[in-house]
């Protein structure tokens, strides 16, 4: 696999003069690279003490909040096809198959519970720097000036695609945390029974190959439009992680939280010293 330097993967990369042909061998490569920089992240999960271990993966939530309204909004932008189609067997899937209480969001929640982290105000601990990278990307989604192309390298490809390598990378290091080792047998393994085996990874291939037939085998602009959505959410996912790391450090209390809904709606409502909630290890 071909491996780009870090700042050739994000700015130097010319996405007009890219050909069907390599557009795949440069996106994975980009994507190797900022997964070698997430396995050093995670690794400090490996050891992490209970509280700041809840005080991380209560982060990623708010991403899976998001998401689905942004997988909507990318439905409704595309003409009819496959990928259209497909993608909403995803939503589908992701709100639970017509079941609120297995809607990926919720079982996430029920696995932070699970652990420790406490079920009140969870909607207000949004860390504000990781609100504004997922409020950017929605602005970024809906602007008509912003091909279907573009919109699809952005929640398609970041999305359903990047996320499911990224979260087994988390789940590989999660699970050697000493704490949920202990107490593997009373923690909700729901949320990550389907992103981490076959039923993710499958979302992912048939994604993958959608996005092949319908805009990378033709060329043209359309290639160039998803190869620079799918960059830009690559430096936001990195940055959205490196923010939730940042939580590691002593000042971690004095960062700016803000309001996470599950609309479409793009919220910014700071919360002034907002102390991030409790977690009480299971006893």
């Amino acid at each position: 696999m071909t491996q780009l330097p870090q700042e050739v993967a994000f700015s130097d990369l010319d996405w007009k003069a890219m050909t069907a042909g390599r557009f795949w061998q440069t996106t994975d490569a980009i994507q190797d690279s900022t997964l070698k920089d997430a396995k050093l992240l995670f690794s400090y999960l490996e050891n992490a003490e209970p509280g700041i271990l809840g005080a991380i993966l209560l982060q990623y939530r708010h991403f899976t909040v998001y998401y689905i309204p942004d997988l909507a909004l990318l439905i409704a932008r595309l003409g009819d096809g496959g990928l259209r189609s497909f993608l909403a067997d995803v939503l589908y899937d992701e709100l639970g198959s017509g079941d609120p209480a297995r809607a990926h969001p919720r079982l996430y929640d029920d696995f932070l519970t699970s652990i420790g982290v406490a079920a009140d105000g969870l909607n207000e601990t949004a860390l504000l720097s990781n609100v504004r990278l997922l409020d950017d990307a929605r602005k970024h989604l809906i602007d008509p000036r912003n091909s279907n192309a573009f919109a699809v390298g952005l929640r398609g490809m970041g999305g359903e695609c990047v996320c499911q390598v990224y979260i087994a990378q988390l789940y590989e290091s999660l699970i050697k945390n000493p704490f949920i080792r202990e107490n593997r047998d009373r923690i909700d393994w729901r949320f990550w029974d389907l992103h981490v085996g076959e039923h993710d990874l499958a979302h992912r291939d048939q994604t993958r190959a959608l996005i092949d037939s319908e805009i990378v085998s033709k060329g043209g602009p359309d290639l160039e439009a998803l190869g620079r959505g799918y960059a830009h959410s690559m430096r936001s996912w990195r940055a959205f992680w490196e923010n939730i790391f940042k939580l590691a450090s002593p000042s971690a209390a004095r960062f700016p939280r803000a309001m996470v809904e599950p609309t479409v709606n793009v919220m910014l409502y700071p919360l002034a010293e907002t102390q991030p909630p409790a977690l009480h290890p299971i006893t």
